[in-house]
């Protein structure tokens, strides 16, 4: 019986409902009387784009609850809205603009709003943008775009677009455009919005910048300066590059104030300028790297006195009188000041203090007291301080200051960045770490406020981009780069994550973007140089997606790679294909998944297939080769690696043992995956005091318990053996435990273990291939960062063993006890002559290859031996019959006078992609 009243209620309510009509060129949307949206369509095809759960089009928060919009009133284009209960009515004006509508909150009355959604609406396109509240397909887009940057415009997962004003940032005559567009005339209605509301729409060459040619152009980003100008025009213009960006460090002698670096540009501006006039001369552009809004430590506006407006995210008052010898500082409280496990990147990251003049760095907290305090540190002068004085916890992101953005530090900030751009002629800059501002406020608006600063004193045409991306900088900003370098693996980096995830991401939020960052390398112990297939992987799919790149780089790193020449010739002739548009649509589809080789036949380009699959052996060795093409001759790359002490061995380093083992007990419940933490052996105590890596003795005795005080210096032990005890059922597929390697910076190395047998164990583990971790075992952001395994590692500096699960079936009763962990000790080995045979034939790669040094054979007649950079050591032709390999699977035998460690790269090629 209640439920038909309430049913014979909303009937009766919607017989005396009224429907308010607002048309657009495209579109026609429909809101009724009782606040709720009821349609948006197409006006050429009449297709509904509005989901069927209908929202209320207006909402609003008071006493942290929300009260959507129960009446509107419309006089004129004023709708006088009224939410339910909450004593709060506003006029909001809906007015037709061509192809969009504005709303404007034009009054609000009643006391206590926290929030005004002034617009929402629950649309059916599935793609969801990131930056901008769009949802989109192929058809359709719908769109709210704030038309200040005090409107907070965002997507939410039940198909929402959602457009927001608050009173901190202001209310009132604030706007939103409404666009309802067939996707097509997306980016042509933008234009307008942006014309219409004066937005910030910069051109290039006068096109409107996302649309630019020269968006499709790939950047050399490197160390440019007065010494190294012309080398570094030769390797540009070797790769194609017409844009080179200069690193913040290398321009600049600190971030804040911004002072010519004295070492890269001796000549100051006027340096600066002739190195930027000398690359325009070579038809190449320049950019400027800046760190958004951070103040360097060493910067003049922290020494010998801070500027009042560097940024404070707590404060405190002096409990008693401090002398300017004193290491304990006492307050009143101290508890927004952050213990030793919160410091790291949490919200009020960093332990320096401003009492007065004086920077005072602190080692821990401990109740209301500061310890282990430095006094007058970077710059700054002890001094004697009396109780009842303001303590300042100074905002801090990557060991760096940060300005507070609601006084005229942002403006002197401005106008120094601008200044410069204008003066020299920079034709490009990137915002690097924008996201930091939110510790400022809300993100919506204090993202872009740098940004905006800046582009406004910009005179020149400039190709922004940046990270840390407002609703309102996607306006000023050109396109997106997908992410940092990766050390580890970059070919499965650049398809899981910066095409999969950060490409994808961009798309959707209608802004252009380039496959950086991506680094060229040299040999390091924690990861390989940059070899012709990683830069073909990459080259191959700028010119699938017709995307460009960017190259983080130096000159030393570019130098130091012997095949950087032969490296860069490679994907600037790609990138001549890309630019041009010699290659078909068609084909260009056919080359977004696998990997490629080009090749000329009779001048004509051919793709063909290829895989390049590495094996780790010890000579001598067989290994199974399965060619899923044709008979073809056998093509290889073999890698001289070091040798291994056995388990046990007085030079190994004993990470872990006891004889009792470590429990490693199973994620409780509530814990994410992968990457659950449930082990820990602390390695040096100073571990937790280090920075994020992310923005730029000789052995232990044997013990029966974890070793602390000191990190390892693992530089010849970076292969693992762990002896551990499982019990339990083996699960399909097996559960799997990381072993994990922690280093300074929280940079970490991972090993994992199949847990795919009983008993007891011992297991020797190289380490991770990080493609595994990428598309297996991502782990939660709780746990860890993924790129923290894939970015640079100290291996002399190893504080902690971490284990984690990556995978382990819930309520399964298993036990699992590790018992020890050894890292084995390695000896450099020279190979003598290795002979590879397969049928029926054979070839010999030379004697003489040391640890990471290589050999080459590509069928063509000579085996091409290098050290581990990429020198070219020796030219050795070879005799005799060359192996072959036939369809399918293959026996190829490696075969020397002495044993051997090393990795053979079987190279695998099928038959030209036909166009």
């Amino acid at each position: 019986m209640h439920r038909l009243l309430i049913s014979l209620v909303l009937i009766a309510a919607g017989l005396h409902a009224e429907n308010f009509v607002f048309a657009t060129n495209s579109a026609q949307y429909t809101l009724g009387s009782d606040g709720v949206s009821k349609s948006l369509t197409d006006k050429k095809t009449g297709k509904e784009w509005l989901t069927p759960n209908l929202l209320p089009m207006f909402d609003v928060r008071v006493g942290g609850k929300d009260f959507v919009s129960s009446e509107v009133k419309k006089d004129g284009n004023v709708l006088h809205v009224t939410f339910g209960a909450s004593g709060i009515t506003a006029d909001i004006s809906i007015t037709p603009h061509g192809d969009y509508l504005v709303a404007e909150v034009v009054a609000v009355a009643g006391a206590g709003v926290e929030e005004l959604r002034m617009a929402e609406l629950r649309v059916q396109p599935e793609n969801a943008g990131t930056i901008i509240a769009v949802r989109s397909n192929a058809e359709f887009t719908v769109c709210l775009m704030g038309l200040s940057d005090k409107v907070d415009t965002k997507t939410r997962g039940d198909n929402a677009v959602i457009a927001s004003v608050y009173p901190e940032t202001g209310m009132l005559h604030e706007k939103v455009a409404i666009i309802a567009v067939p996707t097509p005339r997306f980016y042509e209605v933008v234009q307008a919005v942006e014309r219409d509301g004066q937005l910030p729409a910069p051109k290039i060459g006068g096109a409107w910048a996302k649309l630019a040619p020269d968006v499709r152009t790939s950047y050399l980003f490197t160390d440019l300066n007065e010494a190294n100008v012309d080398e570094t025009i030769r390797y540009a213009k070797l790769g194609g590059f017409r844009y080179i960006l200069i690193y913040a460090p290398i321009w600049a002698a600190t971030n804040g104030s911004y002072p010519i670096s004295p070492q890269s540009y001796p000549n100051g501006e006027r340096g600066l300028k002739a190195v930027i006039d000398r690359c325009h001369a070579a038809g190449l552009k320049v950019g400027m790297h800046m760190l958004t809004s951070f103040i360097d430590k060493r910067d003049p506006l922290v020494k010998p006195k801070p500027d009042p407006r560097l940024l404070k995210d707590a404060s405190a008052v002096l409990a008693s009188d401090l002398s300017a010898l004193s290491t304990e500082v006492s307050a009143d409280a101290l508890k927004d000041f952050g213990s030793e496990s919160a410091l790291y990147g949490a919200v009020k990251a960093g332990r320096d203090i401003q009492i007065g003049d004086e920077i005072i760095q602190y080692r821990s907290v401990s109740g209301t007291k500061l310890l282990g305090c430095t006094r007058g540190a970077n710059g700054t002068q002890p001094a004697s301080h009396q109780a009842g004085a303001k303590i300042y916890h100074l905002a801090e992101r990557y060991n760096s200051y940060l300005a507070d953005l609601k006084t005229t530090l942002k403006d002197e900030i401005a106008d120094r960045i601008s200044g410069l751009i204008n003066r020299c002629g920079f034709d490009m800059i990137y915002f690097d770490g924008g996201e930091v501002n939110g510790v400022n406020g809300p993100g919506y608006y204090y993202l872009g406020l740098q940004q905006r600063g800046i582009y406004e004193r910009v005179k020149r045409d400039v190709l922004y981009q940046g990270s840390g991306t407002s609703p309102y900088s996607w306006h000023i900003l050109t396109r997106g780069a997908c992410d940092d370098t990766s050390a580890l693996d970059s070919k499965q980096y650049l398809d899981l994550h910066k095409i999969g995830e950060a490409r994808a991401n961009y798309l959707k939020s209608f802004m252009p973007s380039e496959l950086g960052w991506w680094g060229l390398q040299s040999a390091g112990p924690d990861h390989p140089p940059t070899m012709p297939d990683e830069v073909e992987f990459h080259a191959v799919r700028m010119l699938a997606l017709d995307s460009p790149i960017s190259l983080e780089t130096t000159l030393q790193a570019l130098k130091s790679n012997a095949r950087t020449e032969e490296l860069l010739r490679l994907l600037g002739s790609y990138e001549t294909l890309r630019l041009g548009g010699q290659v078909p649509q068609a084909l260009r589809d056919k080359l977004r998944t696998g990997e490629w080789h080009m090749m000329l036949n009779a001048g004509k380009v051919e793709f063909h297939p290829v895989h390049y699959t590495p094996r780790q052996a010890s000579v001598p060795a067989e290994i199974t080769l399965n060619n899923e093409f044709g008979a073809q001759p056998l093509k290889f790359r073999l890698h001289g690696m070091t040798g291994l002490t056995p388990v046990g061995d007085q030079r190994n380093i004993t990470l872990y043992r006891s004889a009792q083992g470590l429990t490693i007990p199973p994620p409780a419940a509530s814990a994410q995956m992968p990457g659950a933490l449930v082990g820990h052996v602390q390695l040096s105590a100073s571990a937790g005091s280090r920075q994020s890596a992310l923005m730029v003795g000789t052995g232990a005795e044997k013990t029966d318990k974890p070793l602390e005080g000191k990190a390892m210096n693992l530089l010849r032990n970076r292969v693992l053996v762990v002896t551990l005890d499982f019990e339990g059922p083996v699960s399909n597929p097996p559960a799997v435990l990381n072993i994990q390697l922690e280093a300074g910076a929280k940079t970490n190395r991972d090993f994992y273990v199949n847990l795919d047998f009983t008993g007891e164990k011992t297991i020797r583990l190289a380490m991770t291939e990080p493609g595994r971790m990428l598309s297996e075992f991502r782990p939660a952001n709780s746990n860890y960062s993924f790129k923290m395994s894939m970015s640079g590692f100290r291996w002399d500096d190893v504080d902690a063993l971490n284990f984690r699960w990556m995978r382990q079936a819930q309520g399964q009763p298993v036990r699992c006890t590790v018992k020890s962990v050894e890292a084995l000790a390695e000896a450099d080995m020279t190979t003598e002559p290795i002979q590879i045979s397969v049928g029926g034939g054979s070839v010999i790669v030379p004697a003489g290859l040391k640890p990471d040094d290589y050999a080459e054979y590509w069928a063509d007649g000579f085996v091409r031996t290098f050290d581990q950079n990429g020198k070219l050591l020796a030219t050795i032709p070879v005799s005799g019959t060359p192996p072959t390999l036939q369809a399918g699977a293959n026996k190829v035998s490696l075969t020397s006078p002495k044993p051997a460690r090393v990795q053979l790269t079987e190279i695998v090629m099928g038959p030209a992609l036909s166009q």
